[in-house]
Protein backbone atom coordinates (compact mmCIF):
# COMPACT_ATOMS: atom_id res chain seq x y z
CA UNK A 1 0.00 0.00 0.00
CA UNK A 2 0.98 3.80 -0.99
CA UNK A 3 0.69 6.27 1.84
CA UNK A 4 1.14 10.44 1.85
CA UNK A 5 1.65 11.91 4.95
CA UNK A 6 2.21 15.51 6.21
CA UNK A 7 3.75 15.62 10.02
CA UNK A 8 3.82 19.18 11.17
CA UNK A 9 6.54 19.74 13.97
CA UNK A 10 6.19 22.95 16.22
CA UNK A 11 7.80 24.27 19.13
CA UNK A 12 6.31 23.46 22.65
CA UNK A 13 4.24 26.20 23.80
CA UNK A 14 6.63 27.32 26.66
CA UNK A 15 9.83 27.22 24.70
CA UNK A 16 11.16 31.13 23.13
CA UNK A 17 10.58 31.15 19.42
CA UNK A 18 13.25 33.60 18.50
CA UNK A 19 12.77 33.20 14.59
CA UNK A 20 8.74 33.47 15.09
CA UNK A 21 9.36 36.42 17.16
CA UNK A 22 11.53 38.12 14.57
CA UNK A 23 8.98 37.55 11.82
CA UNK A 24 5.97 39.00 14.40
CA UNK A 25 7.46 42.31 14.81
CA UNK A 26 8.05 42.88 11.04
CA UNK A 27 5.16 41.08 9.37
CA UNK A 28 3.40 45.09 9.36
CA UNK A 29 6.81 46.31 7.14
CA UNK A 30 5.53 43.50 4.16
CA UNK A 31 1.78 43.85 4.23
CA UNK A 32 -0.86 46.00 5.18
CA UNK A 33 -1.49 43.91 8.87
CA UNK A 34 -0.70 44.64 12.36
CA UNK A 35 1.46 43.40 14.39
CA UNK A 36 0.07 39.44 15.14
CA UNK A 37 -0.83 38.90 18.99
CA UNK A 38 0.71 35.77 18.07
CA UNK A 39 3.25 33.97 15.73
CA UNK A 40 5.12 30.92 15.84
CA UNK A 41 7.32 29.01 12.90
CA UNK A 42 7.03 25.60 12.78
CA UNK A 43 8.06 22.98 9.53
CA UNK A 44 5.83 20.78 7.89
CA UNK A 45 7.29 17.16 6.25
CA UNK A 46 5.77 15.52 3.15
CA UNK A 47 6.81 12.00 3.03
CA UNK A 48 5.50 9.05 0.53
CA UNK A 49 6.69 5.66 1.56
CA UNK A 50 5.09 1.95 1.40
CA UNK A 51 3.64 -0.06 4.10
CA UNK A 52 1.67 -3.37 4.38
CA UNK A 53 -1.43 -1.51 6.08
CA UNK A 54 -2.32 1.70 7.27
CA UNK A 55 -1.62 0.12 11.17
CA UNK A 56 2.13 -0.13 10.11
CA UNK A 57 2.35 2.90 8.45
CA UNK A 58 0.86 5.03 11.22
CA UNK A 59 3.57 3.09 14.20
CA UNK A 60 6.43 4.04 11.59
CA UNK A 61 5.57 7.29 10.99
CA UNK A 62 5.53 7.71 14.62
CA UNK A 63 8.66 6.24 14.75
CA UNK A 64 10.59 8.51 12.41
CA UNK A 65 8.68 11.76 13.75
CA UNK A 66 9.94 10.83 17.03
CA UNK A 67 13.49 9.88 16.30
CA UNK A 68 14.66 12.11 13.23
CA UNK A 69 11.48 14.82 12.74
CA UNK A 70 10.99 16.33 16.14
CA UNK A 71 13.90 17.57 18.76
CA UNK A 72 11.06 15.62 20.76
CA UNK A 73 12.73 17.90 24.21
CA UNK A 74 10.88 21.06 22.58
CA UNK A 75 9.20 20.17 19.70
CA UNK A 76 5.73 18.35 19.43
CA UNK A 77 4.79 16.84 16.18
CA UNK A 78 1.23 15.61 14.83
CA UNK A 79 0.76 14.21 11.74
CA UNK A 80 -2.14 13.58 8.73
CA UNK A 81 -1.76 10.14 6.85
CA UNK A 82 -3.70 8.89 3.92
CA UNK A 83 -3.72 6.10 1.43
CA UNK A 84 -2.69 7.11 -2.03
CA UNK A 85 -4.35 4.92 -4.30
CA UNK A 86 -3.38 4.67 -7.65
Amino acid sequence: MNFKAKVFVRLRENVSDAAGNAVKANVHRVCDMKEPSKLRLGKCIDIEFEAPDEDHANRELAKASDLLFANTVVEDWECELKEVIE
